[in-house]
């Protein structure tokens, strides 16, 4: 009786697992985030100049669900975002999923080409700040060591899984164009 009980549980979870795990994502998924990215560029803006005005930007870049929840809060924006969200075949429970998959994937790949350029700014503000003649040796560590490290959890945040950003790799031009 143990062993069928034991058994039920471990299938249990196997199940739960599978169910959850993410499926593929795949170049059509791209293309289709990169046509409604396009589409939604105004209503975006207008989001976007409205949270400034409203003072709601409560966007936190050290949640892992921050792209999940501005594109859920997108879906659901307007009438007219929610019907181009639908129209290029996404649904409220499919399009923060994926978008934020093709995003953090996009993110990746940016920070891979223009990584360099960052930490040369990074170091460049580090010199800065350890020349800087009124901050003591104690604050010059204590920011150095908080830029690194608030560096090191943003590129570990917008690490993507290697199959997504092998999918994402070849539309990195076309999400760069829709994201300006």
């Amino acid at each position: 009786m143990l062993k069928k009980i034991l058994l039920l549980v471990v299938l249990t979870f196997l199940f739960a697992f599978t169910a959850n795990a993410m499926s593929p994502l795949t170049g059509d998924q791209v293309e289709r985030v990169v046509k409604t990215l396009e589409q939604l560029d105004p209503i975006m803006d207008q989001m976007e100049e409205e949270m400034k005005q409203s003072g709601e930007s409560d966007v936190d870049p050290f949640n892992p669900e921050m792209l999940n929840n501005e594109f859920a809060m997108l879906y659901g924006y307007t009438p007219k975002a929610k019907s181009i969200i639908e129209a290029n075949g996404f649904t409220h429970k499919t399009w923060p999923e994926t978008a934020s998959r093709v995003i953090k994937a996009f993110a990746s790949i940016a920070m891979e080409t223009e990584g360099n350029a960052g930490m040369a700014e990074l170091e460049a503000a580090i010199a800065q700040m350890e020349a800087d003649p009124n901050m003591s040796p104690e604050q010059k560590k204590m920011m150095k060591e908080h830029m690194l490290s608030s560096m090191k959890m943003a590129k570990a945040m917008i690490k993507a899984p290697a199959e997504d950003v092998k999918v994402v790799r070849p539309y990195f031009d076309k999400l760069s164009n829709a994201m300006e």
